[in-house]
This record gives C-alpha cells, structure tokens and sequence, in this order.
C-alpha cells in the first residue's frame, strides 16, 4: 500500500482547454516564423506543436496499446489549420482514454524504445495522464517563453491561467 492517499480527478475539461489554448497560440505565430526557434539545437514551433501530438499518440499507442489508429501527425502538420486538427485528434484520443476508468486502473509499463527515465517500472493510467499532462503544460511554456522572444504579447481574450 502506496503511503498516499489518492482520490479521484476529474480534469478532462482543464486539459481540453490547454488543449484548446494551444489552438490558439498555432495562430499567436507570428506569419512565417512557425520555423523559428531561439537557437539551431532547440525545436521551432512547428516542432513543438508536433511534438505534443506525437508524444500523446506515441504513449497511447505503444504503452496503453489502446489498438487506435495513429494519423500521419507530421505529413499532416504543415499548415496552421493542419497543427490545430492534429493537436485536436490527439486529444480526442487522450480524452477517449481518461474517460475510461477500467484504462485509468490497468497498469502498464514505459514503452519499451523510450529513453530510460526515472518512472516507476510499472505505473496505472493515471500516472499516464499525469505524465502527459505536464508535457502538454511544459511544452505550452516553452511555446509561449518563444512567443515572448519574438516581442508578442498575448492579448487578454487568449491567455489561460497558470501563465502570470
């Protein structure tokens, strides 16, 4: 027995609304800067926003073995409105899984081509929407950190907390 207590949580609608915050901040890019990063060893943003989605697809896929189709995320992400479909079906997929309490329970381990980090050896789905939640959080901090670079503040109607 774990010296937690844990209850249940019910953050679907908080993630669909990063979710939907990332939609937006796709079209906060300023016009021809999607390939921009701050230096040549750190992804642009077309390489964040894909990224996200591929790391939700990646976890679902080969972890959760959830026996669902994985789109074609990078021939499928050239566009702005191409990102924000992508970002969008990837969500679908994760709120597919956090809405089904017997994957929420099921354990599961890393998957196996994954670099060796220090998760538990074998962890419950929650532990796996934990995991992706903070990436989406992380790498919407570092989209916006780039924002910031480039001098664009986002207007009040588009910032979500916990960004001040």
């Amino acid at each position: 027995m774990s010296k937690h207590s844990y209850v249940p949580l019910d953050i679907g609608e908080f993630w669909a609304d990063l979710t939907d915050h990332l939609c937006e901040l796709v079209d906060t890019v300023p016009e021809g800067k999607m390939d921009w990063s701050p230096t040549p060893e750190m992804w642009n943003f077309r390489g964040l926003f894909v990224h996200i989605v591929a790391a939700r697809h990646h976890w679902l896929a080969v972890a959760v073995r959830d026996g669902e189709e994985t789109p074609d995320y990078a021939a499928g992400g050239q566009t702005n409105q191409d990102l924000k479909e992508q970002l969008r079906l990837s969500w679908e997929r994760m709120a597919r899984f956090i809405s089904d309490p017997q994957r929420l329970s099921a354990r599961y381990v890393p998957p196996p081509d994954d670099p060796v980090y220090l998760d538990p050896a074998e962890f419950n789905g929650h532990y796996i929407a934990y995991h992706r939640l903070l990436h989406d959080v992380h790498h919407r901090a570092d989209i916006i950190g780039y924002l910031t670079q480039l001098g664009v503040q986002l207007p009040p109607e588009r910032r979500r907390r916990p960004l001040y």
